[in-house]
């Protein structure tokens, strides 16, 4: 039972959310400073199930009554969590580009306008609604709140709205969860893939929770148990955060070994007329079909273009073009970008459009190989042979 206004009660559940809060904003600040668009996702998904078990914490104890300007605050915090999720499954291919990744806000936003009214009520309003809803007794409030209590009308649907758009967004993530771990590929982390598998599970999970809480429960006489399910998401989150370094550097390493040692024991026998007759090939698919121009493609492609063997294709490009496919396919889009960069009709593209152009989703890779192959940025590229020219 929630405590009566002005006194407060914390017992040891209360006790483990509150560390799940300072846990949540640990991992909020960890990940706001690192660099990255994954990163920068991860800070807002944090930020935000933070704030949804703060609100329950503040509820159990009493010490909404101190704040209570702050009820039901994070009400709207929880349209944005399948979108939030979808996009930092996304993100684990760092080559993807998330283009227009705004339009998933959209509920978020629309609701967050329909809840300003309630942000902006007065406290004698949400302190009268709040001690209704936790303690069923009726209100003795004198104010004209007939408009606030129309939209809570509107209010009592808003679960049912978010149970669709997280089995919409789930079912979004674990296929594309699927197609990583079917189809792997260089920079994708076994490891990521794994972690957020699991993840998506824990939220279809909280979905059958949260269902049968608020269907046994009267009011949100059962919020601890959503509190407790997130709080454990929390500290699952921090252990992994902790796991991940190493479990990264063990992924790399494993990926040079199968990478180093796969075309030697697959391909020894293949004869040097067929290396130089598929090397010939490739060059035509490439400067002929621009097949680098294509932000997907992979040396499985190819091996289905040429008709051998993607192992084959793979020795053929290491031992005959001297370079691996990543470099191999990185130095064909740089040559198009510098082509592009010095025609008069596409020297004014940005450097967004230009990577897009050359078959790069995102910036900062398109950065790092064209510095690799030039010595130079792209904007000090460009910026050199205007001053030439």
């Amino acid at each position: 039972m929630i405590p009566e206004p002005g006194n407060t009660d914390l017992n040891f559940v209360d006790f483990v959310i509150l560390l799940g809060v300072v846990q949540g904003i640990m991992l909020f600040i960890t990940s706001i400073f690192r660099k990255g668009r994954k990163e920068k996702f991860k800070a807002a998904l944090f930020f935000l199930l933070t704030g949804i078990i703060l609100e329950i914490f503040l509820n159990r104890t009493g010490y909404m009554y101190f704040t209570i300007q702050l009820v039901d605050f994070s009400e709207p915090f929880q349209f944005a969590i399948p979108p939030l999720i979808y996009l930092l499954v996304l993100s684990i291919d760092p080559q993807v580009e998330l283009k227009k990744w705004g339009w998933h806000f959209i509920p978020l936003v629309i609701y967050t306008l329909f809840f300003i009214p309630f942000y902006l009520a007065p406290t004698e309003y949400k302190a009268e609604i709040y001690y209704y809803v936790h303690h069923m007794v009726e209100w003795k409030t004198t104010g004209d709140y007939e408009l606030l209590n129309k939209l809570g009308n509107v209010r009592r649907f808003q679960m049912f709205f978010w149970y669709f758009q997280m089995v919409i967004y789930l079912v979004l993530s674990f296929q594309k969860l699927a197609h990583f771990h079917q189809n792997p590929k260089n920079g994708v982390s076994r490891f990521e893939v794994n972690w957020w598998f699991v993840f998506n599970t824990i939220i279809s999970v909280l979905i059958v929770v949260t269902l049968v809480v608020k269907m046994t429960y009267f009011r949100d006489f059962g919020d601890h148990i959503i509190a407790s399910f997130l709080t454990g998401i929390i500290y699952c989150s921090s252990l992994t955060e902790l796991l991940r370094p190493s479990a990264m550097h063990k992924s790399v390493l494993q990926t040079e070994k199968i990478s180093d040692e796969t075309p030697k024991a697959a391909t020894s026998g293949l004869k040097e007329e067929k290396k130089i007759e598929i090397q010939e090939r490739l060059t035509a698919l490439m400067d002929e079909k621009r097949l680098y121009t294509d932000s997907l493609i992979s040396v499985g492609k190819l091996a289905k273009l040429i008709g051998e063997p993607a192992y084959v294709i793979s020795q053929v490009i290491n031992e005959k073009m001297d370079v691996t496919f990543y470099d191999w396919i990185a130095k064909y889009r740089v040559e198009e970008a510098k082509r592009l960069m010095t025609n008069p009709k596409t020297s004014q593209y940005t450097v967004e459009q230009i990577a897009e152009e050359v078959g790069y989703n995102s910036k900062s890779a398109f950065n790092k190989a064209f510095k690799k192959f030039t010595k130079k940025t792209p904007s000090e590229y460009r910026t050199n042979n205007i001053s030439d020219n």
